[in-house]
């Protein structure tokens, strides 16, 4: 065998194939400076001591930890694992054997049949362990010890705009208005406390300060629910949404883990052997998992979309295969077997009304992979409501049936009961990929009336006014929605409603038809039309109802308006496209459209935009359209650029009878214990990067977020009872501050504020160069430590080593072996050089003590 010598005592052996297990080896005989790297002569081999790495059970992502790991005395060094760490990772506690009650656990001792594995190069840590040792746990599950309840901090939200207006001719006038919008909160532990306002003002009404929502929130994870106190809204699942000062508990689907959201079946088999299972969705895999001998039930499937049986296969070991095929059809309210949703309001109305006292309870529950149940109560003055209901799912699609009983005393009609009747239905039919979404009917009889209604009449009645409303009165109301995939042809949609009244008020009805297709090199085409019309009412006096058009109106003398129907069809055709190849940054784009209403004629558009800069933080938007029927022509632009801290726009127009222009700035700052941070914009779960000394570092999704001088950014977003990972982009950071980690991970609860700190080593770069004081080099792979006995550096090549440190003078410790004579200390001093440097080069005498 030919040998060749890479590097003084790297010796290798001929090169073989990729898969050869061949080993390597240090020769200690051909090293320089009688240095010893013998210790790296296993694969993967690496020193007793602390290391963060990347921990993965059965090749699933767990968590970035610190482990130390320890000599086994035979020359193996193994992770020492907490159990803690263990059974929070999903092991069960029963299958850990831990006689010694030893904190530090070796995994293949302490768990029958599981084994580790380290890549050194990237810092994984691979824990295989068997099947039958672990919880059974849905995908995406977070462990409530995991989850980060954030720091004391506040912050606020606001959106500010100034607009000018400037109008020529017989009305001519001149408006300005400003407007300021907050939205600032509070946290403390699992409390939130939340406030929404804005301040507007204008020449003509002066100011004016409106509170949108004041509340108090908490998080309350044993019944995945949240306590919410102050101004809310009912959620409108059942009964009409209503706003109102008060307390609920309701729960939280967000707590649930992803693969448990929404609605998707459970799929039920039997294997034969140790056998792969494929869930298929038109044609698209969605889940695969390999399954023991015996029956196996897969209840973790993502939701996905509404509809589209699934496709199971079974692969058996020796290559047979079993399908089988499972309806998936769901409406909106379907919830998977064994899951439930509730929410209980107790509170009076904002908004509506009198501030009246109500309450209002519901509960749903997934029955089985078929029936969803649902219940609920509403009760208030002289009125109540309830209602069930259930969703049945089967291959012919899902089909949801609720009905609502209500009773209720108006002040001339008396006391009223009815009911109102809601069916919904939807499907997928595969053969044809036509997706009717949803389908749904509802009727009410003569009595039935809803609360916001009741409330309103009860109100308007007092004031000697008429109560109008959309839902006021109704009789029945369809509605539908289909999508219509036409493959390389595009797709086309179908939605419309029709709603009838009781008291004189004709039907309502609106429907749009579209068609889309997205051609090569990005040329979108898109044909809308739509009708809506408007049926004959009688208005007496009130002033609750808004009519849509401003048509004629005729007076009987006794106070009751005869407001006539109205029709009207709107045709849109536009189309789109990029003027260059859509594979280069920036390229800007040029759309065309043309409107045609039978009322008001035909309107003429064309606008170019685009964005500009590496980051596209810079858009800009040009529009000129043209109204034929009024013969105004009118011409627009419009200018965003992103900051770190903020973004600004401006928009500007002009037409023959006016010109228009207006401002706008939008940012969020963050008040904590290190001062005061400033950003794009928050959500209400966002996080706060501490990393002292890394001022320039980009924070990644932060919306070009940068550390600044004070050592802190913001991540605008993350999302709440989920794993999600920040990471530092060093590029642009202070060359005197080096990262120990760039990446974490955290797991919010929803509102949180968390604090992520990332340690620096904050310093100048140096590289040493120290001889012995008998001549003779360090050896290579020595440690270096400092005053305080951390390694703070290794010596490499040509007895060179590199470290960073903040002082400018001091003693260090290189040591290579644990016997006295195999270590040595060395002194540097920085006060004759330039230390403005990225990498600082002296050379020193290390002396044996």
């Amino acid at each position: 065998m030919t040998l060749s010598v890479l590097c003084p005592g790297v010796v290798l052996a001929e090169p073989a194939p990729l898969e050869s297990n061949d080993p390597y080896i240090f020769d200690d005989s051909m090293m320089f400076g009688n240095g010893s790297l013998s210790r790296f002569n296993r694969v993967n081999a690496i020193e007793p001591g602390q290391y963060k790495v990347d921990l993965f059970i059965n090749k699933r992502f767990i968590d970035r930890v610190d482990l130390r790991f320890v000599d086994m005395g035979d020359g193996e060094v193994l992770p020492c694992l907490p159990e803690e760490l263990l059974t929070s990772s999903g092991v069960l506690k029963s299958a850990i054997h831990n006689p010694d009650a030893s904190q530090c656990l070796i995994l293949s001792r302490a768990v029958k049949g599981a084994s580790t594995a380290f890549e050194f190069s990237i810092l994984r840590l691979d824990l295989s362990i068997p099947q039958s040792l672990m919880a059974n746990t849905p995908r995406g599950y977070v462990p409530t010890q995991n989850l980060d309840a954030g720091s004391p901090m506040g912050f606020v939200n606001y959106s500010a705009n100034q607009y000018h207006v400037s109008r020529s001719g017989r009305n001519s006038s001149s408006t300005d208005s400003t407007y300021l919008a907050l939205n600032s909160g509070l946290n403390v532990g699992l409390w939130r406390f939340r406030q929404q306002g804005n301040l507007r003002y204008d020449n003509d009404n002066g100011q004016h300060w409106n509170t949108t929502r004041t509340y108090v929130q908490r998080a309350l994870p044993g019944i995945k629910g949240d306590l919410t106190a102050g101004q809310g809204f009912t959620s409108g699942r059942f009964f009409s949404g209503l706003s109102y000062t008060g307390v609920e508990i309701a729960s939280d689907d967000r707590m649930l883990p992803e693969s448990l959201r929404g609605y998707a079946p459970t799929v039920r088999g039997i294997a034969t052997s140790n056998a792969q299972v494929i869930v298929r969705q038109n044609g698209n895999t969605i889940y695969q998992t390999t399954v023991t001998p015996g029956p196996f039930e897969i209840n973790d499937l993502y939701s996905t979309n509404y509809n589209g049986d699934l496709d199971v296969s079974v692969i058996e070991a020796d290559g047979s295969v079993s399908t089988f095929t499972v309806p998936f059809s769901a409406v909106p309210e379907s919830l998977r077997a064994g899951i439930s949703r509730y929410s209980m309001a107790l509170g009076r109305t904002r908004n509506i009304g009198d501030h009246d006292p109500f309450a209002e309870m519901t509960y749903q529950i997934g029955m089985s992979n078929s029936i969803t149940a649902s219940s609920g109560l509403r009760v208030a003055d002289q009125y109540q409501a309830l209602v069930f209901g259930a969703v049945y799912a089967s291959s012919f699609g899902a089909l949801g049936l609720d009905t609502t009983y209500s009773r209720a005393t108006l002040p001339e009609d008396g006391q009223l009961e009815g009911w109102m009747g809601r069916l919904s239905y939807s499907r997928t039919f595969q053969p044809t990929n036509t997706t009717l979404s949803i389908a749904g009917y509802r009727y009410s009889t003569e009595g039935y009336r809803d609360l916001n209604d009741v409330l309103g009449v009860r109100k308007s009645t007092r004031k000697h006014q008429t109560w109008e409303s959309t839902s006021y009165m109704q009789r029945s109301r369809f509605e539908v929605s289909i999508n219509q995939s036409l493959d390389q042809w595009g797709s086309v949609f179908l939605s419309g409603s029709s709603q009838d009244y009781r008291n004189d008020r004709e039907r309502d009805t609106q429907f749009q038809l579209g068609w889309s297709n997205t051609l090569r090199n990005n040329i979108s085409l898109n044909l809308t039309a739509s009708r809506q019309t408007t049926g004959r009412y009688l208005n007496r006096g009130s002033d609750y109802y808004d009519d849509p058009f401003d048509n004629s109106a005729t007076s009987n003398g006794l106070g009751v308006t005869r407001m006539d129907g109205r029709s009207e069809t709107v045709t849109l055709f536009s189309v789109s496209f990029p003027l260059g190849s859509p594979s280069r940054p920036n390229v800007p784009s040029l759309s065309s459209s043309v409107t045609h209403s039978s009322v008001a004629g035909n309107v003429y558009q064309t606008s170019l935009s685009g964005t500009q800069g590496a980051d596209q933080s810079l858009s800009y938007g040009i529009d000129a359209s043209r109204d034929a029927q009024q013969k105004l022509n009118v011409f627009s632009a419009s200018l965003q650029k992103y900051f770190p801290k903020a973004s600004l726009s401006a928009t500007a127009s002009k037409s023959q009878d006016y010109w228009q222009a207006s401002g706008s700035a939008r940012g969020a700052l963050a008040i904590h214990e290190g001062g005061i941070t400033f950003g794009p914009y928050l959500s209400d779960t966002f996080a706060l990067v501490e990393a002292k000394g890394a001022s320039g570092a980009t924070v990644m999704n932060g919306l070009g977020a940068k550390i600044d001088s004070s050592g802190y950014a913001l991540v605008p977003s993350l999302t709440p009872y989920r794993y999600n990972s920040v990471v530092i982009n060093p590029e642009g950071m202070n060359e005197k501050t080096e990262l120990d980690n760039g990446q974490q991970r955290v797991a919010p609860y929803a509102g949180a504020a968390v604090k992520v700190t990332f340690k620096t080593v904050v310093g100048n770069a140096i590289l040493v160069k120290a001889l012995r004081s008998d001549g003779e080099a360090v050896p290579m792979g020595a440690d270096v430590l400092d005053d305080r006995d951390s390694v703070i550096g290794m010596v490499g090549q040509g007895s060179q080593a590199y470290l960073r440190t903040e002082k400018l003078k001091g003693t260090l410790t290189v040591r290579w072996g644990d016997a006295p004579q195999e270590r040595c200390t060395m002194n540097f001093d920085l006060a004759k050089q330039d230390v403005s440097q990225a990498l600082i080069k002296v050379n020193s005498t290390c002396r044996i003590p």
